[in-house]
């Protein structure tokens, strides 16, 4: 009966395209994409939801196949012996890809049921014990069984402003957020989220324990980009102009969309000092924002660092973060993870006034939480970046004092922490 209705509606949409050309090509793949939607969350979804909850079954998402706090956190299961005992079904963009990692008592289940009809991914979703994500959280549609718990991990606490409130049009929110601290970080994550500090949870993200652990891979990647003595500056500037309207600013960026160093000419002035003082800038731009000519070029001193580069030498973001000297950000979150290596950061605020108005920041003042230089152009720049090459680490009691503030934790346990919280056991 179903499937005959589907069938007839579709016939309709498609008489419907024969008359009305492009304009119903879109409406007709919005059609599909939302049908097999609804498919996968009310008869799938709601047919496995009769099944019995299966006790060791463990649902991952990250945004990236393989990245960030949920998969470091899995990668801790697996090199500890949880597997032994737990089943992980792990959401990925790529089910080909990943099954060829042939990992113990894990399924690969595609991530976006929207794309096709997805029975795997409502069952996995519909009779788990526990689901974790750490940038979407793909129960939202659905409605969560009572037994089930739903942990948002996420990626970060930073000083960029509100965007990303829950929807009321929610059936299934997160049962807990995770955050760093009982303060500032609890305190932004709650706003971030529209919901309750009751909600958060103070266990730390599992990204965050690859500070504490040999940092021998990082380094070993870094000097295969040609690096030998030089000092090593990281440099991540927050991701300015999107096709996505609600994370896009809405002023003039320059010729490179980079902050203090708007222009290509500037980039090679820039580069032609770091070479001049042997110092390293290891830029780690927005993966959307990487493929933009003026990065396909060359520089000596400046070393564009991709997804892809990362990937390929089996690395993951923060193991090449932890073999850096110093960092160059402004809004992001890296600045705030970034504490724990106690080491020099530099914040690029040319552009503060214009964030300020366009998105703003989630804590008043803001700038008297960016324990660092602050740098407004490219002298402020030059003479920090000066300073810390020649020893100095003028902020170093600025950053003790904010620490605490943001991080209850400083000791890589992050990731066992979660589990205990899970009541996840050997």
């Amino acid at each position: 009966m179903l499937i005959s209705k589907l069938k007839k509606m579709l016939i309709s949409k498609l008489k419907k395209l024969k008359n009305g050309g492009l304009p119903w090509v879109v409406e007709v793949i919005k059609y599909l994409l939302n049908a097999n939607r609804w498919i996968n969350e009310r008869l799938f979804y709601h047919y496995q939801k009769r099944m019995p909850i299966q006790e060791n079954l463990i649902v991952i998402e990250s945004e990236e196949d393989f990245s960030d706090n949920a998969y470091v956190l899995y990668e801790y299961m697996l090199k500890n012996g949880y597997l032994d005992k737990y089943h992980v079904a792990m959401l990925v963009n790529d089910v080909k890809a990943a099954q060829k990692k042939h990992w113990k008592n894990t399924e690969f289940v595609k991530k976006n049921p929207g794309h096709g009809i997805n029975k795997e991914w409502a069952k996995v979703l519909a009779t788990c014990r526990w689901y974790i994500y750490d940038h979407n959280n793909m129960m939202q549609g659905v409605k969560k069984r009572q037994e089930q718990i739903i942990l948002n991990l996420w990626h970060g606490v930073g000083y960029k402003g509100t965007n990303h409130e829950n929807s009321s049009e929610s059936k299934t929110t997160f049962d807990y957020f995770d955050t760093l601290s009982d303060k500032i970080s609890l305190y932004c994550q709650a706003k971030f989220f529209n919901c309750s500090k009751e909600k958060g949870v103070v266990l730390g993200y599992p990204r965050l324990d690859y500070f504490y652990s040999s940092n021998d891979i990082g380094k070993k990647f870094i000097k295969s980009l040609g690096v030998t003595d030089e000092k090593v500056v990281l440099w991540m500037p927050t991701f300015r102009k999107s096709a996505v309207a609600r994370i896009s600013e809405n002023y003039d960026l320059g010729e490179t969309g980079l902050p203090i160093l708007y222009t290509g000419k500037m980039l090679q002035d820039f580069n032609k000092y770091l070479a001049q003082n042997r110092i390293v800038v290891l830029l780690k731009v927005h993966h959307l924002q990487a493929d933009s000519p003026i990065f396909r070029k060359k520089y000596s001193n400046i070393k564009i660092i991709k997804d892809e580069q990362l990937k390929e030498a089996g690395l993951q973001l923060y193991q090449f973060i932890s073999g850096t000297d110093a960092l160059i950000t402004d809004y992001s979150s890296i600045a705030i993870d970034y504490l724990l290596m106690d080491n020099p950061i530099i914040f690029t605020l040319d552009d503060y006034t214009e964030y300020e108005k366009s998105r703003g920041f989630i804590i008043n003042n803001a700038k008297e939480y960016m324990p660092g230089y602050h740098a407004y152009d490219y002298d402020d720049l030059i003479l920090a970046l000066g300073e810390i090459n020649g020893g100095k680490d003028k902020y170093e009691s600025d950053r003790k004092m904010i620490r605490p503030l943001y991080h209850t934790y400083t000791d890589g346990h992050s990731s066992e922490r979660i589990l205990n919280f899970l009541k996840i056991r050997l």
